[in-house]
């Protein structure tokens, strides 16, 4: 089955992905270019074979080709859930997704004598509400509820100082290093994917490039997701974003029940 394809169109604006309610899904997306020049953010949201993929790429700001690499990632990510969904466990299929976008994605760097990477977090979700996430780089998917919010862990130098308890999450939104990557997509031969298994029960699912999450306080994000419709928080969030002066780009996807 063909996945069907939903991709920004430009800066802050909603696309044809918004205000859908699938399989008892309402989802919707919105990308924001920032104080940036261009968008180097890529993301999916869509159906296929009875699931939802959603996906967020943030191509390295300051690599050449960000916005090349952060493209590629999506493309062959849907290309390779999108073929094989049905009949595979989705945890193996997303790990494979993300080998494919390594490869392919080094291979052009050699090629073309470039340094292209990117971020990506990805989420295939079913009817029951499980969700099957796999995460490269700090783009991040949430599960968020009234009583916890739990989301991926960001391969970056600043969560390594935190989980050896250097620095705290508030002193991590700070630190001079916060961009500093130990994963990402493209660079080199290998990868290590971060694969998780999360239940939405009830709860609403947010994946963000860190334009969002370096800028706006984790209470602050879980209150604007659980106040309104999956729309109306996207473009909250966005909100909150540029008035805590993020100067990146900003993605978000909301779903909810």
């Amino acid at each position: 089955m063909r996945p069907q394809k939903d991709y920004p169109a430009g800066k802050r604006e909603i696309s044809r992905v918004q205000a859908r309610r699938e399989l008892g899904l309402r989802y919707a997306a919105l990308t924001d270019t920032g104080k940036r020049e261009k968008n180097e953010d890529a993301y999916f949201a869509g159906r296929m074979d009875g699931y939802h993929l959603f996906a967020v790429a943030d191509g390295l700001g300051g690599h050449a080709r960000g916005e090349v690499a952060s493209r590629m990632a999506i493309e062959i990510l849907v290309e390779t859930v999108g073929t094989d969904l049905a009949e595979s466990d989705p945890a193996e299929l997303l790990g494979h997704a993300f080998e494919r976008i390594n490869t392919a994605i080094y291979a052009y760097n050699i090629d073309n004598g470039l340094n292209a990477g990117t971020t990506l977090s990805a989420a295939v979700v079913d009817g029951s509400g499980r969700c099957w996430i796999g995460t490269v780089g700090d783009s991040r998917t949430y599960i968020i509820t009234p009583t916890s919010v739990w989301h991926t862990r960001d391969q970056t130098y600043v969560q390594g100082l935190v989980e050896s308890g250097a620095i705290s999450p508030a002193e991590a939104m700070l630190h001079p290093q916060k961009h500093v990557l130990t994963q990402a997509l493209g660079l080199s031969a290998r990868v290590q994917v971060d694969l998780d298994i999360a239940e939405l029960a009830g709860g609403v699912l947010l994946i963000s490039s860190d334009g969002l999450h370096d800028y706006v306080p984790e209470n602050a994000i879980r209150e604007i997701v659980l106040e309104g419709e999956p729309v109306t928080a996207c473009r909250r969030l966005i909100d909150a974003a540029t008035d805590a002066a993020s100067t990146d780009n900003i993605t978000v996807i909301v779903a909810r029940a």
